[in-house]
């Protein structure tokens, strides 16, 4: 059974994984995985590689990585402070607060993982200048993912992971260089998805909007990356028909199901939704 994230993660691919698994190459294929958007990191904890390389352009994020890798025990004690008094608006706020105006450190991760719990709907947003702006989520009670903590930092110790706050151009450079030249890799791409209409969706993990024409971009990208080095390719995207110019033209392969979406606008309309999965084999 793979170990659960300790974040919550708009798109996130836990109820998924089982499908997406069938199109990952095995370990017996690859040794790395590469994730440009490691997101939740669901893929990482449901799989078995030798290597992983997970970036992501959110450098909070990253930062929460590596504290919890490096000191798991003293993040669960941070939260435990954090959690102890801060299921309230007014905590919350000031919390907030001073999650925006700290440098990157251990309590500014701690802060990170607090406000995923108690904010709206696990929503992770900033504005134009950077600034997390999700209200509060007036939860009954937030929960304290010490277990999944701990997991995440085992697993980190069962293989080689390298972690970069990287946009997905940077890491995919990456994987061409260093210690990954000539090193038999997989990517697997999970950028903010296409919406479905001009009211849905949400695509600002980090500051920035994930417009059609960075999908555009990274279609190329990997096609071309693909075309040099017969690396597998696999993407995930919302069941689009943007979706499915952009990516079969680029050459994937398709594959469409339903997923159950537990992060939305609006909590009373979470439902099922149209996903792809795209693949491009070493064999196309």
């Amino acid at each position: 059974m793979p170990s659960q994230p300790f974040l919550k993660w708009a798109g996130g691919k836990r109820r998924s994984l089982a499908t997406l698994l069938q199109r990952l190459p095995s370990p017996d294929e690859v040794e790395c995985l590469v994730e440009p958007f490691v997101g939740g990191a669901s893929v990482f904890l449901g799989t078995d590689y030798r290597q992983y390389l997970l970036a992501d352009i959110n450098a909070d994020l990253i930062d929460v990585y590596l504290h919890v890798r490096d000191e798991p025990a003293g993040m669960v004690k941070r939260l435990e402070k954090l959690f102890l008094h801060g299921n309230n608006e007014t905590a919350y706020q000031e919390n907030r607060d001073e999650f925006n105006r700290i440098q990157s450190s251990p309590e500014k991760s701690a802060l990170f993982i607090y406000l995923n719990q108690h904010c709206f709907n696990g929503i992770c947003r900033y504005n134009k200048k950077g600034i997390f702006n999700v209200p509060f989520g007036r939860r009954k009670s937030a929960y304290i993912p010490e277990t999944e903590i701990i997991a995440f930092a085992r697993k980190t110790e069962r293989c080689h992971v390298s972690f970069f706050h990287a946009g997905f151009e940077d890491t995919l450079q990456m994987t061409t260089a260093g210690m990954f030249e000539g090193m038999s890799c997989a990517v697997y791409c999970d950028p903010p998805y296409l919406p479905v209409s001009q009211t849905s969706g949400f695509t600002a993990y980090s500051g920035e909007v994930f417009t059609v024409a960075d999908h555009e971009r990274l279609a190329m990208q990997l096609a071309e990356l693909h075309a040099r080095k017969k690396m597998p390719m696999v993407i995930s995207a919302s069941d689009t028909p943007f979706s499915h110019r952009i990516y079969g033209q680029a050459g994937f392969r398709l594959y469409g199901h339903k997923v159950s979406r537990m992060v939305s606008a609006s909590a009373a309309s979470r439902k099922s939704a149209g996903e792809l999965t795209g693949v491009l084999k070493r064999g196309q």
